[in-house]
């Protein structure tokens, strides 16, 4: 079992004008207390007010106006301060992004960490972004799957040939390659049947929503049955969740039962929503001491 935890680099904590600091002291603690990843979280930018319904039940977890900081410059950041633990995007929202331009960034994240890049990518929700961003809303699922074979290539053929849809590349040369191999693991996020089906078919990884654990049990069925049909070892394929868990003890309780429903990465509630990251951090010392 494996533990992660989110950075302050969006939300009501990144107003504050000490964001970087408290992002250094985040990520600093996370990797001397062991944990196994820290998480950044993406959106490009917001409508003045959200009429998309939020997928995952209730309001949407932000306001417009919070601030998010960008996902591969924070990572570079934090791997000049760290030395162990994977550097997690959870998730890019991949059909905002160029995705040769999305390639090289986290290549180049994955060269200045010495090999620490987890990538959770995702199709996305919010329509009013979408309009905004030039990209259309109903192509999100097949551009998604479209970008991440062409990064795979990008990331794993010496030249690089690749048509597609949207993209057509022939004998392209693009550098640096990760130092991972064959390339930084990929974890996909979202709980339609389509997002199920792409874990399945093209994941390392599922980044369970927070939803509760009979959401989560169902999903992670239905990704060992579509991955067995796709010929993929379902057990090959990690979950990272919280399992919807409220609070620290809440979570430390839920801890068995996650890692019998397949489990692997078990991440802290999100703590810098209703914490000071001082209290934040000490709560992730406490966890690590009961886990460890």
């Amino acid at each position: 079992m494996r533990f992660g935890v989110a950075l302050p680099q969006f939300g009501a904590r990144a107003r504050d004008p000490a964001v970087r600091d408290h992002i250094r002291n985040v990520a600093v603690a996370a990797d001397q207390l062991g944990f196994h990843v820290v998480w950044t979280a993406e959106h490009l930018i917001f409508p003045a007010a959200i009429d998309t319904p939020y997928p995952y039940g209730g309001r949407a977890p932000f306001d417009v106006t919070d601030p998010i900081l960008d996902v591969a410059s924070t990572l570079a950041y934090v791997a000049a301060l760290t030395t162990r633990v994977r550097l997690g995007t959870s998730v890019v929202v991949l059909p905002y992004h160029h995705p040769i331009g999305l390639a090289k960034a986290l290549a180049s994240v994955d060269v200045l960490s010495g090999g620490r890049l987890l990538l959770g990518v995702a199709g996305g929700w919010l329509r009013e972004e979408f309009a905004m961003l030039g990209v259309p809303y109903h192509e999100r699922g097949a551009r998604t799957d479209e970008y991440l074979a062409l990064i795979k290539a990008l990331w794993t053929q010496q030249r690089v040939t690749f048509h597609g849809r949207f993209f057509t590349l022939d004998d392209a040369a693009f550098f640096p390659k990760p130092v991972q191999r064959p390339h930084p693991p990929i974890w996909v996020g979202g709980d339609s049947p389509a997002a199920l089906r792409r874990v399945a078919r093209l994941g390392d990884g599922w980044m369970a929503v927070p939803r509760d654990l009979a959401h989560l049990e169902a999903g992670i069925a239905t990704i060992r049955r579509a991955a067995e049909a796709a010929g993929r070892d379902p057990a090959a394929i990690g979950v990272a969740s919280s399992g919807a868990a409220r609070s620290v003890d809440e979570l430390l309780a839920l801890i068995p039962r996650l890692e019998r429903m397949g489990v692997t990465i078990v991440n802290l509630p999100a703590l810098f929503w209703t914490q000071s990251v001082g209290e934040a951090i000490e709560l992730m010392e406490a966890f690590a001491r009961r886990v460890g």
